[in-house]
Parts: C-alpha cells; sequence; structure tokens
C-alpha cells in the first residue's frame, strides 16, 4: 500500500482522528514550517521532538483543548497528540513532568501500514528508542542542528511547549458548546463518559459561585506535615495508601507542602503501581521558571482522566508525594 506523502492540512482539509496512523515529517520538512522564534502559531517545536522525526504512531487525541496549571480551559487549533509520545526533558534541565507532546498537523503526515512493522510503536519499544537515539539530529547542517538546540533556552530561561502554552492557545470558556460536541464527534469519548464530565462541569461551576467545595474535594487538618523519605527508585512496586490516610497528610486545601491531591487520584487508592520515575524538576506552566520538588513520583499508568476538568484530553501524569504511598514487596 502506498504510503501518503503530504502534510494532514494539504492533503485533507479533514481532521485526523483517534487511531488514524500518521508520520512525522522530516526534520527539514519541519523545520519549514518554524518561523524565527522555532515556533508554528507559536507552539515551539522543541530539541526533545526531534528523534520521532520520520516515524510512524497513531494518533490518541485531538488536542483541540487542555487544561493549564491553576487556570481556566485552553483551546488550540490543528493540533493531536500521540500515542504516549512524552518529553523526555533532556533539554529543559531534566524536567520531569513526562509531557504528552503536542504535535501541529502541519508536522505530521497520515501513513498507511505497510507490515506489521508500522503498527503502533509498543510502550517497551518506544522506551529502547529514547535510550538509543541520540537527541542530535542527523539530517541537518551543524548550524541548523546549533539553531534547533538553542530554542530550548531564551536568555536564560526555559522555553518549550509548557511555557508558551498561554501564547499558543486562546481561552475557551465553559459556557462554548461546541467543545462538548467536539469530544463526542473528534475524540470519540463513551457518552457516560460525557455526561459524567459535563454533570461535573456544572457542579463544580455552581459550587464556585455558591462558595462550595468542588467535586469529590479532598482535604485533612494537617499543616507541616512530614514524613521520613521512601527513596523510591524507578521499577518499584507501591500501593497507594487508603484515601483515610491520605488525608491525614492534607492541610485545609487538600494539599501536601502546596500540592494538591487532585480528586481523579481517589480512583487509584489501594491500587498497587509500579514506580516510573522520580519528579525533581519541574518547569511551571505558562512560566519561564523551573522549581525543584522532593519527594515526589510518577507511577506507570496513573494520568488524569480530564474527567474533572470538561475532558481534557491531555493524559497529564499524576505527581504522587511518596507519604501517600507504600513500599511493596517484588
Amino acid at each position: 500500500m502506498a504510503t501518503v506523502t503530504q502534510p494532514v492540512q494539504a492533503s485533507s482539509n479533514a481532521r485526523v482522528l483517534p487511531g488514524e496512523l500518521v508520520e512525522v515529517l522530516s526534520e527539514s520538512e519541519i523545520r519549514a514550517t518554524l518561523d524565527e522564534k522555532g515556533t508554528l502559531e507559536n507552539l515551539p517545536f522543541m530539541p526533545e521532538m526531534l528523534k520521532f522525526c520520520g516515524k510512524k504512531f497513531r494518533v490518541s487525541a485531538q488536542a483541540f483543548k487542555t487544561c493549564v496549571d491553576d487556570q481556566e480551559m485552553r483551546q488550540l487549533d490543528t493540533t493531536v497528540f500521540l500515542e504516549e509520545v512524552r518529553c523526555d526533558g533532556a533539554s529543559h534541565g531534566g524536567c520531569d513532568r513526562a509531557c504528552l507532546i503536542f504535535w501541529k498537523e502541519a508536522w505530521l503526515k497520515r501513513s498507511e501500514p505497510t507490515t506489521q512493522t508500522s503498527l503502533p510503536i509498543l510502550r517497551a519499544k518506544l522506551l529502547e528508542l529514547l535510550e538509543t537515539r541520540p537527541l542530535q539530529p542527523g539530517g541537518l547542517p551543524p548550524q541548523a542542528q546549533t539553531d534547533l538546540q538553542s530554542l530550548a533556552m531564551r536568555d536564560g530561561q526555559f522555553f518549550c511547549q509548557s511555557t508558551e502554552i498561554l501564547n499558543a492557545s486562546k481561552p475557551l470558556p465553559w459556557w462554548e458548546p461546541r467543545q462538548y460536541l467536539w469530544d463526542l464527534k473528534y475524540n470519540r469519548v463513551s457518552p457516560i463518559q460525557w455526561i459524567k464530565s459535563l454533570l461535573i462541569a456544572i457542579y463544580n461551576k455552581v459550587a464556585y459561585i455558591c462558595q462550595l467545595k468542588s467535586w469529590r474535594f479532598v482535604a485533612g487538618s494537617a499543616e507541616g506535615f512530614h514524613e521520613q523519605s521512601l527513596n523510591l527508585r524507578p521499577g518499584e512496586l507501591v500501593r497507594v495508601k487508603s484515601l483515610s490516610q491520605i488525608k491525614k497528610t492534607l492541610d485545609s486545601e487538600g494539599k501536601h507542602q502546596h500540592l494538591l491531591f487532585a480528586p481523579t487520584m481517589m480512583t487509584f487508592c489501594g491500587q498497587v503501581l509500579r514506580v516510573q520515575d522520580r519528579v525533581e524538576n519541574i518547569i511551571l506552566e505558562g512560566t519561564p521558571r523551573q522549581r525543584k520538588i522532593k519527594d515526589t513520583v510518577l507511577l506507570e499508568g496513573a494520568t488524569c482522566d480530564g474527567i474533572c476538568h470538561r475532558l481534557c484530553p491531555r493524559q497529564s501524569f499524576l505527581f504522587w508525594r511518596e507519604c501517600w504511598l507504600e513500599r511493596v514487596a517484588p
């Protein structure tokens, strides 16, 4: 079967939908779409994305909206997420957020599977790719390589999709009806999940107006709670503590040392999960600043389902304080 070679936007006006197979354009083709800041519609093409050029992936969702830390929903145009294609932070001070990368459709082309090797890259294969392929692009002249790598920093400050998310998007108010239709039409959200999220959104808006607690808000009475660090390492098994145990670590705002225990995290209580990575550095969204963080990890598969955030499709990893976890013997 022939492979389509035109970029998505040039080959069709139809949106690329979840499940479709696409190929990331070559480094030189993507470079031709970028302005002098290394962005397309203010969305940066980051050095961490170079390793994916020429590779095929399944689209996981239309990224027409995203939530931003402690801010309202934002809208993006002609942007998608690819299945588990995340930023490793290598060019941004070792940021450990593991953000799902935004891809402009102009950086992709539709593809047809020719053999079994064109099927979605399995997680293990992707990890192997990240470990073995160098960050430096091989298909560009040295000066072009240097230019792209320099986009990670500007005047000593970080510059990435996370720092520029506000510039690359526009506000998406809760009362805009099209976003709810797009969830069904483009991201194929199940009707049950769609109804649940809509009801939560309505409840949270009413609760905000009436100065009530948001849906499934969890709070405690602990102030300055401290517990000995577990020093968890990637690959270790842990059990998420019960909600009653976790409440003892939270203050009246539902936080432990300024980190919120989000409502969606309740669904993991009692589950045994594997530590994916430690979180020690994070870039604060919408800012060029990086912050140190202690005694916090990511757990495999523990991502936000967006149910409390108008079905945000970003699948951000949840941050887990070690005091919310306990080791489990292999």
